[in-house]
This record gives structure tokens, sequence and C-alpha cells, in this order.
């Protein structure tokens, strides 16, 4: 699904801790997977960012419009053997380079928090909350099957996620070499998102 002004009705977020001295391990596994997306046409753009704080975490996000597009990308996934295999592989040796995965998918509830997504477009950071009971969020507001809240908002600038982070919330810092960016994404941003394969790849 490519970035537009309402949010999408589901948000996987996937967060991967990595291990203390992992981090050189963990980025060239990285490195090869954002190759292979692109090589092996990955069926569905994903963003990747990274805490700006220790621990070091690296979060994945996948945006769907409903739970039927959200099945039909796995379906496309699995069928694709060749990037099934890749993944597979580099998912064991992931393994020793993170701490526990976590991986939820949470429902937008247009009730609650802001309702535009725009701001995904030409972003380079991003401010979470999550937690128990209502967020006092200004962003778009989801919840998963445990009853808990995730908002989320994005920002251009360093400063103005800052200034926006409320105690508790968790500052991201998008991470351009990795995940595969919908074209809308790069269009925003070209300069930033030219280090990714999706990109150079264009480019050659």
């Amino acid at each position: 699904m490519m970035a537009r002004a309402e949010p999408p009705r589901l948000l996987q977020v996937v967060r991967e801790p990595i291990n203390a001295g992992a981090d050189a391990a963990y980025e060239e596994i990285e490195n090869e997977i954002a190759t292979a997306c692109v090589v092996l046409k990955c069926p569905h753009p994903h963003l990747a960012l990274e805490t700006l704080t220790s621990p070091r975490e690296i979060w994945w996000l996948n945006f769907f419009a409903t739970e039927e597009q959200r099945l039909q990308v796995t379906r496309a996934y699995e069928s694709n053997r060749p990037l099934m295999d890749v993944l597979i592989r580099n998912s064991e040796r992931k393994s020793h380079c993170t701490g526990p995965v976590v991986d939820q998918l949470w429902r937008y509830r247009p009730d609650l928090g802001g309702t535009a997504f725009a701001d995904l477009l030409g972003a380079r950071y991003a401010v979470v909350s999550f937690g128990e009971g209502a967020i006092d969020a200004r962003g778009p507001v989801f919840e998963n099957a445990d009853g808990l809240y995730f908002a989320v908002q994005f920002f251009r600038t360093l400063a103005d996620a800052r200034q926006h982070a409320r105690r508790g919330a968790t500052l991201l810092g998008f991470h351009p070499s990795w995940g595969l960016p919908a074209q809308d994404w790069i269009d925003a941003d070209r300069e930033f998102w030219s280090v990714n394969p999706a990109v150079l790849e264009r480019a050659d």
C-alpha cells in the first residue's frame, strides 16, 4: 500500500532488539535482505526504523488497507520461493543477533487520536507511544488484540520529532538503506532514499 492521507486500517509492527556487539553482523544481513527484496521482487513496501537511544532496536512497519490485502501479500510472499529462501536463511542468521522479536498487528481506531497520515511523505523520523488505556496523541491510534494502543506521528526533522515526543514516547529514525520504500515515499524525498537498493537499481 502506498502512503496516503488516510491511515491504513492495519499496521504490522515488528521489533527486533539487537544484541550487544551484534550490530555489524545484523547490518550485513539486512543489507543482503534489502538487495534481495529488490532483485527478487518483494511484493509489498515496508519501512525500517531504528531507535535513536539505547538499547538499539530495529522496527519494521507494514501498512495494509484491509485484512484481505494483508492475506494477499502473505500469499504473494509464500509463492515467491527464491525470496522466501533468502528470508528464511537470513531469519536464522538474525536469530543469533537479536533478542526476542515482537510481531504485532494493530487495527486503526478512527475514533481516537488524529486522522491525517500524509506526514509519512517526506518524513525521516517517527514518534510512537503505546500501552494500556487511552493515549494522548495527535497522530493516528491503533489497537491490538490485547487491548493495547499504539499511536504514531511522522516528522521531517529531528527537532520537530523531539518537540512532539511526550514523556514515555519512543523516538525513531527512518533507516533509508533498508526496507522497501513505496514509490511515493521516494518521490517525496529522493535524496534521502537514494541509498536504498530500490533506487540504486533504477539508477544503473
